[in-house]
């Protein structure tokens, strides 16, 4: 079955530039990716190409975490927010207790202005609204889900774009403005700083696994967009 190791998603900048240059598709970058975690323990320090040794007695768990690493790397193309610098830390599976005891299924990102609505949140992939509208929890939130079947989660959202449910989107489009609704009935605002709550789901045999979306971010970075578009 899927580890938490797999979940805490650990890539190094490092690990994931060397992977970009000595990988040519997608499908050999998630099978160097998934022999680089089972080799290193899932907090790898170098890449190891073969593989075989993890296909011959693990065959099944290689091929399922070469599918899953495919599923959450393969599709992300822009960082979520423009307009500004932003500050976001691993905060994965710190407690959380609105709504009862429970932890942080994702990554927190806030801006240098603490203003509703002032910063574009963009879609990290290409993909379809599969959610959108309030959750007490979230806000209001839009789940987009690319063809690979991941879910990519937007919540505490000011306003939403001209977008609806159904609708396809491309990575950075814009999705609407940051800010700080949820924890209450709809409309409620201000019950913490304004953010943009990100999270990731991949899912293993009908399961739904929440997956750090940190280290995808930190590669994000260097892709952000200088403007968005609607």
């Amino acid at each position: 079955g899927t580890t938490m190791a797999f979940r805490r998603q650990y890539v190094s900048l490092q690990l994931y530039e060397a992977l970009m240059k000595k990988t040519k598709s997608k499908s050999e970058f998630s099978r160097v990716l998934t022999a680089s975690m089972l080799n290193g323990d899932f907090c790898p320090k170098e890449l190891s190409f073969d593989s075989s040794p993890y296909i011959k007695y693990k065959r099944q768990e290689f091929y399922q975490l070469q599918k899953l690493y495919e599923a959450v790397w393969g599709d992300v193309e822009c960082f979520p927010l423009t307009g500004g610098k932003f500050s976001y830390e691993d905060t994965f599976g710190a407690p959380r207790t609105y709504g009862g005891d429970r932890v942080h299924e994702g990554t927190d990102l806030f801006g240098e202005k603490n203003i509703s609505g002032y910063y574009p949140v963009l879609s990290m992939t290409d993909g379809t609204i599969t959610n959108l509208g309030w959750l007490e929890k979230g806000g209001y939130r839009i789940g987009v889900t690319t063809d690979s079947g991941t879910y990519y989660y937007y919540a505490h959202l000011d306003s939403y774009a001209n977008i609806q449910k159904g609708n396809r989107v491309k990575a950075g489009e814009l999705l609407g403005y940051m800010g700080d609704t949820g924890y209450g009935e709809e409309g409620t605002k201000g019950k913490f700083d304004v953010h943009l709550h990100v999270g990731i789901y991949s899912y293993e045999e009908g399961r739904e696994i929440s997956v750090n979306p940190y280290y995808v971010l930190l590669y994000l970075e260097n892709k952000k967009l200088k403007y968005a578009y609607s």
